[in-house]
């Protein structure tokens, strides 16, 4: 009986004790799980949250390939609906900082953190990797820099890209295939291990040569205007530029890998093209220009006995009324507005066609808060030709 009895109590203790004991694994279990929790919050949130890098859009190129828009910045061209700083502005997080010249000052009022270098022409203005090194000074930056070039536009968001970033410089790059008016041999050519495929192995990849304009391009895959740049080349750079090299990116990618730097590359999906070489934009190379003030800059280039005239109306403005001897054709390439003909309006917008018989009057009016771009075609009569 007695035996019986401390049995019993022998029992009931560790039952006691085997129920502390779960309620203890449930507790730490509990415990364990919001710890993981916690813990994924918090990756999660860096994964999102990316590497953090300070962004600089490159705006003081003075666009020499495009003839008399010379004198607008490059940045402000509308594609799209939008300006293509705009464009740019709307991929990223954080407000960048934007470089550009003292003549194009003007045109970045209303932008935050602008820095002006002093140039007033091209042959005042250092070039794109001097205006980094310029920045890093100036502003005493100490992070890893992502450079975008504002005469570029990605149809493509940044995720993918950033996402790529190791720690080694990166570049975007495009495949340009067979288009007409993307020609390797005028842009940046690359190879790597499967550039001579499409699609690539991999999206991001080892950059193994770069070569800038050259008659034998590596492959059809180019360098575009994005760039990630790890502090810890800043001091080459620096060099770089003390130096006196070519002062463009292009050649300054070629220099780092030829001193042993490793170079990534990261392929972009979607549309890419530098505004230099869209096709409508070439024209400005030839053309003349006929007006530049405050409401439009009008560039003429005659074929033959007709005229390509190509306008680029500002926000609010409206051309001059006029009718002539010769009948034209309007097209409308971006933006949005009102035309005229004849005493009755209508709305245009990107590839609106007008048709307009001679003698008919005729006007214009940009109704929106962009550039409004279009091409008239017509027979030389008078002073116009």
């Amino acid at each position: 009986m007695f035996l019986h009895k401390i049995c019993e109590d022998k029992r009931d203790d560790y039952s006691e004790r085997h129920q502390d004991i779960r309620r203890l694994d449930q507790t730490i279990g509990a415990r364990c799980l919001e710890i993981v929790e916690e813990n994924y919050k918090v990756i999660k949130a860096e994964l999102d949250e990316g590497v953090s890098l300070k962004t600089i859009i490159l705006a003081g190129g003075f666009g020499t390939r495009m003839g008399p828009l010379a004198d607008m910045p490059k940045a402000m061209i509308v594609v799209e609906g939008k300006t293509l700083l705009d464009h740019l502005i709307g991929k990223l997080k954080d407000e960048p900082i934007i470089t550009t010249n003292r003549k194009f000052e003007k045109y970045f009022e209303g932008y935050k953190n602008v820095l002006i270098e002093e140039a007033m022409s091209d042959e005042e203005k250092p070039g794109a990797v001097s205006a980094i090194n310029n920045a890093i000074k100036t502003l005493k930056i100490n992070d890893d820099l992502f450079v975008l070039c504002s005469d570029n536009y990605f149809s493509a968001d940044f995720k993918e890209f950033s996402a790529a970033y190791t720690g080694e410089p990166l570049m975007g790059v495009y495949y340009v295939g067979d288009k007409p008016e993307l020609k390797p041999q005028e842009l940046g050519t690359l190879s790597f291990d499967g550039s001579d495929r499409h699609p690539p192995p991999k999206r991001s990849f080892l950059i193994t040569k770069f070569q800038e304009k050259s008659s034998k391009p590596l492959s059809k895959y180019v360098g575009v205007g994005a760039y990630i740049f790890p502090k810890k080349i800043f001091p080459i750079l620096a060099k770089y530029c003390k130096d006196k090299r070519r002062d463009d990116i292009g050649k300054f990618i070629e220099h780092i890998l030829e001193s042993g730097v490793k170079i990534k590359g990261h392929a972009f999906s979607g549309e890419w093209y530098d505004i230099s070489h869209k096709s409508f934009f070439q024209v400005f190379s030839a053309a003349k220009m006929m007006r530049s003030d405050e409401r439009y800059v009008v560039c003429d280039l005659p074929l033959g006995h007709l005229v390509l005239s190509t306008t680029i109306l500002h926000p609010g403005k409206e051309t001059r009324g006029h009718s002539h001897p010769v009948s034209e054709i309007y097209l409308f390439l971006e933006g949005e507005g009102r035309i005229e003909v004849g005493g009755v309006e209508r709305s245009v917008g990107s590839k609106d066609v007008v048709p307009i018989k001679p003698e008919e009057f005729h006007r214009v009016r940009n109704t929106s808060n962009k550039d409004l771009i279009f091409i008239s075609i017509f027979e030389k009569y008078a002073d116009r030709g």
